[in-house]
């Protein structure tokens, strides 16, 4: 199955290498682009911080471009991560403690609270457009966040001609990771779609609430996984 990859690099790239061992084509096209911001992470956490909570692995590449001393300084500390990759990233990045949600913001907190009194703070290392839900629940538990937006997710600008040709010939699914990359493929929808039959194409969603970010005349093509986690997503193919 010809299978479009839309999450920036280099995790496009992982992505690419699992659907080839699965027997698919995969065909690159990064929607969105991170611009980091490591000068987010050079103050050092509150005092009595108890755990690093993550839910990108976005974060932890900053974190890693690090000077040594700023560096260390996160990794003698707890982290908790939203998933597996990105427990996997905080693990191979040096963390020694790392404990792992169930993929979303909702559950990340819960996990927390379960965990933590409220008279120690979190340190969030996160970036920018952002789902609110992670902050949101923790504030209502009453827990003390310092959060760091340490990246940047932006636009990437592939010329319309470019999209055309490597939509053609069209993938018959197409990987959706995010709400903002969702709505990325509005803008591209609306620009070709008298060049591209899209009505042909399954949109595969991280989340329903992905899913719901995409254009109303093309959520109908549109499934999501169980669970937010791309072994999960990939069950779709």
């Amino acid at each position: 199955m010809r299978v479009l990859v839309t999450r920036p690099e280099p995790a496009s790239a992982r992505t690419a290498a699992e659907l080839e061992r699965r027997g698919h084509e995969p065909v690159l096209l990064p929607l969105m682009q991170a611009i980091h911001e490591p000068h987010a992470l050079v103050t050092p956490a509150l005092p009595d911080t108890a755990a690093i909570a993550v839910t990108s692995a976005e974060a932890i590449r900053v974190l890693e471009a690090l000077p040594q001393e700023n560096r260390q300084a996160l990794l003698a500390l707890p982290l908790f991560a939203v998933g597996r990759a990105t427990a996997r990233a905080a693990s191979d990045a040096g963390f020694a403690d790392v404990s792992i949600a169930d993929g979303d913001g909702r559950s990340l907190a819960s996990l927390l609270v379960a965990t933590h009194d409220a008279t120690t703070p979190i340190l969030y290392l996160t970036g920018t457009p952002r789902s609110p839900d992670f902050e949101t629940d923790l504030q209502q538990a009453g827990r003390a966040i310092d959060v760091r937006e340490c990246y940047r997710m932006v636009p990437a600008a592939p010329d319309d001609l470019d999209v055309i040709e490597t939509l053609t010939p069209m993938p018959e699914a197409i990987l959706v990771y995010s709400a903002e990359t969702a709505r990325r493929i509005g803008e591209l929808h609306h620009a070709t779609r008298d060049q591209l039959d899209w009505q042909q194409v399954r949109f595969l969603c991280l989340s329903e609430k992905i899913a719901r970010a995409l254009p109303a005349e093309i959520q109908p093509n549109s499934q999501w996984s169980m669970e937010p986690r791309e072994d999960q997503l990939l069950l779709l193919l």
